[in-house]
C-alpha cells in the first residue's frame, strides 16, 4: 500500500456543510517551510525545512489534518557528508517502509544535492543511504510518486545544466527500492516547447482521470520582498506536452502573504487537500513560513483544478472531518522534571552541538564552542514572552532570540549584572546593564511583538519585574535578526566563553492572541 494515492479519483463527493465547522489556518504554526505530507491508511505525517538548525527535518503526526503533533525528525544530527541548508524533505511511503529525498549541501565542495533516507518506523529516525541527485551547480526540492504502472519517478529543481539551459524541473524514474536512478532523465518545463517561467519549484505531481497535473511555485519564496504563488500545469504524457494555466491559483491575500511549495494529499473520502507554507503578513520572516491548509475541488467541465475558497490562502475553512475540533493555541512549559522535550530542543548546525543533560530537575547546558552556545525552539507566533530562572556565576548566561553565531539578542545575568546585548554582523554591541546585589538565581523574561519589537525584564521573585531601558525607546527594533529565508529561534544563550556550565529551572513561553 502506498501512502500517495498517485491516481487520484474521477468523480467529486459531495460534501457536507450541515454544521458548518470551521478550522483557522495555520495548522501547523511556527516555522514550517516547504512541507511535505503524506497518508498512511489513517493517519497523516507532515515534515518540512529545518535550514540550518538541527534536529534535521521536523516531523508531525495529525489523524484530521488540522491538528498536528511533533513525533520525530528525520535526523537527530546532520548525516556526516551534509554541512548546511537542510530543505524541501519529500515524504514517501511504499510497502512498510517511510522514505524522505531531502535537500542539503556537500560539506567538501557546497554544492546543494538530494539524499535518500529510510525507516520502517517514522518516530526513531531514519537511515541515510547518502546522494541521490547531485545534477550541475544545485540540485534541489525532489518530489517522488507512483504511477498507474507501478514505477516510481522523482522530479527536482536543477540549476547549471549547461550555460545555455535556465533552470528546470527534471525527472527520472526510481529503482524499485526508491534509492537510485533509472534510465535517461527529461525536462517537465521544456522551453523549446513553449513553457514559460523561471526559477520553477516546490513542485507535486498527481494523476487525475486522463491528465498528470503537476503544482508549482514561482517567484521570490523567502523574506518580506517575496512575491511567491501556485501555479499548475497538466498533460496527459508523463514525458512532454504540459499545458500551463495561465494564472496562479493561490496567491497572497491580505493576512498571508507569498504561499507556495506544498504537497496533495487525499482523504478516504476523496477529498484533495494542498499543504503548503505562507508567511503571516505581521510576523513575516521573524517567525517564517507557517503550515498552511486548503482544499482543492476539481471543475468537471474543464478538468482544471481550484481551491476551495478561492485563490488567496483561507484565513478559515470548513474542517475535512465532521468529527473535528481544532485544538487551541496554548502557553509552553518545560519544568524539566523530564528528558520528554530533549529531543526537539534545536541547535545551529555550524557549531557543535551543545551538551545538556537533566539534574536534580535543572537543565544543564554545558557550552561546546567558544563564542554563543544557543539551545532553543521555534516560536509559533511573533507576540509571545519567554521566562526562565537562571542559577548565576561568573558567566553570562540566560535567553534570546538567535538567527546563527553572527546575528543575536539575548538577554542574560551573572553573579553582578544583568545586561542586554545584541550581535549583529558578527559585531557584539551591550545596549544596556544594570548591577545585581548578590543573589544565587534571578529570573529573566523578554516579550516579542510581531517577533521584530522586543523588551526586556528581570526579577529575583518572578513577580516584581525591573524593565531594562534600551536607548529611550518603548521597545527595540531587532529588524536585523531575521536572515534571509531563516527565521529566528528563541531559547538559552549560554556563554561559550567560559567553561562553566549554566544551569535553569524551568523555561517558559506564553502567547498573545
Amino acid at each position: 500500500m502506498t501512502s500517495f494515492f498517485f491516481s487520484f479519483g474521477c468523480t467529486t463527493e459531495t460534501v457536507q456543510e450541515e454544521e458548518e465547522k470551521t478550522y483557522v489556518n495555520p495548522v501547523i504554526m511556527g516555522d514550517f517551510p516547504d512541507p511535505s505530507i503524506i497518508r498512511v491508511e489513517d493517519t497523516f505525517y507532515a515534515v518540512g525545512t529545518s535550514n540550518d538548525f538541527a534536529p534535521n527535518y521536523p516531523i508531525y503526526e495529525s489523524a484530521d489534518l488540522v491538528n498536528w503533533t511533533r513525533i520525530a525528525s528525520v535526523f537527530s544530527e546532520p548525516p556526516a557528508w551534509a554541512s548546511e541548508d537542510f530543505w524541501a524533505p519529500e515524504l514517501f511511503y511504499k510497502e512498510g517502509t517511510f522514505y524522505v529525498y531531502y535537500t542539503t549541501k556537500r560539506k567538501d565542495n557546497g554544492i546543494a544535492c538530494i539524499g535518500v533516507a529510510t525507516a520502517e518506523d517514522i518516530t526513531k529516525g531514519f537511515t541515510d543511504h547518502g546522494i541521490i541527485i547531485e545534477w550541475g551547480e544545485e540540485a534541489i526540492d525532489a518530489y517522488v510518486f507512483q504511477d498507474e504502472d507501478d514505477k516510481l519517478y522523482i522530479s527536482w529543481k536543477a540549476y547549471g545544466l549547461t550555460e545555455d539551459r535556465d533552470i528546470e524541473i527534471l525527472s527520472s524514474e526510481l529503482s524499485a527500492d526508491g534509492l537510485s536512478l533509472v534510465g535517461e532523465h527529461w525536462t517537465l518545463t521544456d522551453f523549446t516547447q513553449g513553457w514559460t517561467g523561471a526559477g520553477d519549484e516546490g513542485q507535486s505531481i498527481v494523476k487525475r482521470g486522463d491528465y498528470y497535473y503537476m503544482f508549482y511555485s514561482i517567484g521570490g519564496c523567502c523574506d518580506n520582498r517575496c512575491d511567491y504563488r501556485v501555479m499548475v500545469s497538466r498533460s496527459k504524457d508523463l514525458h512532454d506536452g504540459w499545458e500551463q494555466f495561465p494564472e496562479p491559483i493561490l496567491q497572497g491575500g491580505e493576512e498571508w502573504r507569498c504561499p507556495g511549495h506544498g504537497t496533495l494529499v487525499q482523504t478516504a473520502e476523496n477529498r484533495d487537500y494542498y499543504m503548503y507554507h505562507s508567511y503571516n503578513a505581521t510576523d513575516f520572516e521573524f517567525i517564517g513560513r507557517q503550515g498552511m491548509l486548503d482544499e482543492i475541488v476539481w471543475d468537471e467541465e474543464t478538468a482544471w483544478p481550484h481551491f476551495k475558497n478561492g485563490n488567496t490562502p483561507s484565513e478559515e475553512a470548513l474542517l475535512p472531518f465532521q468529527n473535528t475540533q481544532q485544538e487551541q493555541i496554548t502557553n509552553w512549559e518545560d519544568d524539566f522534571s523530564s528528558d520528554k522535550n530533549l529531543a526537539f530542543w534545536e541547535w545551529d548546525v555550524k557549531v557543535p552541538k551543545p551538551n545538556e543533560t537533566l539534574e536534580n530537575g535543572d537543565l544543564i547546558i554545558s557550552p561546546s564552542h567558544a563564542g554563543v552556545n544557543f539551545l532553543g525552539l521555534r516560536p509559533k507566533m511573533g507576540d509571545y514572552s519567554m521566562v526562565t530562572e537562571v542559577k548565576l556565576s561568573e558567566a553570562q548566561n540566560g535567553i534570546g532570540v538567535y538567527s546563527n553565531q553572527e546575528n543575536v539578542l539575548a538577554i542574560t545575568a551573572s553573579t553582578s549584572e544583568v545586561e542586554v546585548y545584541k550581535i549583529q554582523g558578527g559585531v557584539k554591541k551591550v545596549l544596556a546593564a544594570e548591577s545585581l546585589s548578590a543573589n544565587q538565581s534571578i529570573f529573566l523574561k523578554y516579550e516579542a511583538r510581531d517577533g521584530r519589537y522586543y523588551k526586556f525584564y528581570w526579577s529575583t521573585d518572578e513577580t516584581d519585574w525591573q524593565e531594562i531601558q534600551i536607548e529611550n525607546t518603548p521597545e527595540f527594533d531587532a529588524s536585523f535578526i531575521a536572515q534571509w529565508g531563516f527565521s529566528p529561534r528563541g531559547g538559552f544563550i549560554v556563554d561559550g566563553q567560559s567553561s562553566e556550565s549554566a544551569s535553569y529551572s524551568f523555561l517558559k513561553v506564553g502567547y498573545v492572541r
